[in-house]
């Protein structure tokens, strides 16, 4: 079940380099705009708390001031006055914070700057302590919020709920005549980064950003992409148009080094078809001459012996004039009925046989160039015939491929070697009959015209005996 979990989670992992770039880049945009809410976040709730012990100073210097010089009476009649919603003042005989503050709290030094400012006033004793906010009723809380018409009242409204809604300072006062000043003042709230006006703004942009991301990272990728294609187009066709040199200087240099590969590459086919055609004028004519002399002497086992080699020589001279000249196919293309090609080849040796097509089989159409695609059918069926005695054929097909199976019904080879006799000259001798000879480039042969027309070829021994081969040619839309 693990496992099955695993593989489903690596099909979901991209493995192209522009998903990866998209998915680094997305990746890194989130990160530092989450970096840079925390950092904002902390530094609002810092510069908060300077202002909020900024206003207590403030305050305090200035209600001391005030009430310093007056009677207990006169100063309840002034707290009374001062009071509002969101600051108040009492006058008691008791503190309203019952201890100062620790060493360690960041209120103790505030206490201190408070005490050193305000003995001037002769005030004796400062406390100030941070507390949770009593919030009012229900009842209250409708009184202060009343239906609103204003976005500016609407505003004024949610900041005040916002003040009763946060923790508060509180602050005592002590005068020399022992009488108690409490204060309390809201702590400053710190509002969301994102409200809901600027949230449809912020999402825009961010949208804004990752489509200039796609654009940027497809502008970039797209000329590694046609390198790409460039390289496949390749591979199976030495004579494709070389790519253009231009773009980006790491592009222009790829692609002049590809370029550069190609030529190369194409230089070398033409010398080995030069090969080709001087081993087919050298090697023709004297066995040319070496068949007349034969057909002079009289009939005998050694002239027998005789004429089988020389039609071994031509026989091999004919598959590597073959084999060499594979990078040179010009044939055009055509739309060929792979039943009936396979059929026609079928006909044309006693030990084919072709198998007719099952109930209401729509025309199997292939696009590739006729001789190269016979020449390459036969070269498997004479394969299936010498070394298994027959070849029974066989057309299937699914929405995107043509899939002609050739079996035949010899001993078959073993797993290990079945890779191994699509290499030129490999002929297994122990697993194949040998009898009928054979240049060991039939198989070989195939499998490159094959390939070169977007198909493949493959072979696997089948249960009941003997060996399948399987040629897989894209299907046409035609």
């Amino acid at each position: 079940m693990r496992d099955l979990g695993w593989s489903t989670a690596r099909r979901l992992i991209p493995r192209t380099l522009p998903a990866w770039v998209l998915i680094v880049l997305i990746a890194v945009l989130l990160v530092s705009q989450t970096s840079l809410f925390v950092i904002m976040s902390r530094d609002r709730v810092a510069s908060n708390e300077t202002v909020d012990f900024y206003r207590i100073n403030e305050r305090a210097f200035w209600l001391a001031k005030l009430m310093t010089p007056l009677s207990p009476e006169e100063r309840k009649r002034i707290s009374g006055e001062l009071t509002d919603p969101t600051v108040v003042l009492t006058l008691s005989s008791s503190p309203g914070v019952a201890l100062t503050a620790a060493s360690s709290d960041p209120l103790a030094e505030l206490e201190d700057i408070l005490s050193a400012q305000l003995s001037r006033f002769g005030i004796e004793d400062v406390r100030v302590r941070l507390e949770e906010p009593q919030l009012p009723d229900a009842t209250a809380r409708r009184a202060q919020n009343p239906d609103q018409t204003s976005d500016v009242q609407e505003n004024l409204s949610e900041i005040a709920s916002d003040f009763l809604k946060s923790p508060r300072y509180r602050v005592s006062l002590r005068f020399q005549d022992g009488q108690w000043l409490n204060i309390v003042t809201p702590v400053t709230p710190t509002g969301p980064l994102l409200s809901p006006d600027s949230l449809p703004t912020y999402l825009a942009v961010s949208a804004c950003v990752v489509m200039i991301a796609f654009w940027a990272v497809w502008r970039i990728a797209a000329p590694y992409q046609l390198l790409e294609a460039a390289v496949r187009r390749l591979g199976d066709d030495l004579n494709s148009p070389p790519l253009p040199e231009k773009g980006g200087r790491d592009f222009r240099s790829a692609a002049r080094a590809l370029n550069q590969t190609q030529a190369r590459l194409q230089e070398h086919f033409e010398e080995r078809e030069l090969l080709a055609a001087a081993l087919a004028h050298d090697l023709r004519t004297p066995l040319t001459r070496m068949r007349l002399r034969l057909a002079l002497l009289r009939n005998s086992s050694l002239k027998k012996a005789l004429a089988e080699g020389i039609a071994d020589i031509e026989e091999t001279v004919e598959s590597v004039i073959g084999l060499a000249k594979l990078g040179a196919n010009t044939e055009s293309m055509e739309l060929i009925d792979l039943w009936s090609m396979a059929d026609a080849i079928a006909d044309e040796y006693e030990e084919a046989t072709m198998e007719p097509l099952k109930g209401e089989t729509p025309r199997l159409i292939c696009l590739a160039p006729p001789v190269a695609l016979r020449r390459s059918i036969r070269n498997v069926v004479e394969n299936a015939i010498k070394y298994g005695h027959s070849a029974r054929l066989a057309l299937r097909h699914d929405e995107r491929h043509v899939i002609l199976a050739v079996i035949d019904e010899g001993p078959g080879i073993g797993d290990a070697e079945i890779d191994r006799v699509f290499k030129p000259f490999i002929r297994l001798e122990q697993s194949r009959n040998r009898e009928t000879g054979g240049s060991g480039l039939g198989l070989t042969i195939a499998r490159n015209l094959i390939r070169k027309l977007g198909g493949e070829i493959s072979l696997r021994n089948n249960p009941g005996g003997g060996l399948e081969a399987r040629l897989i040619l894209p299907r046409s839309a035609a």
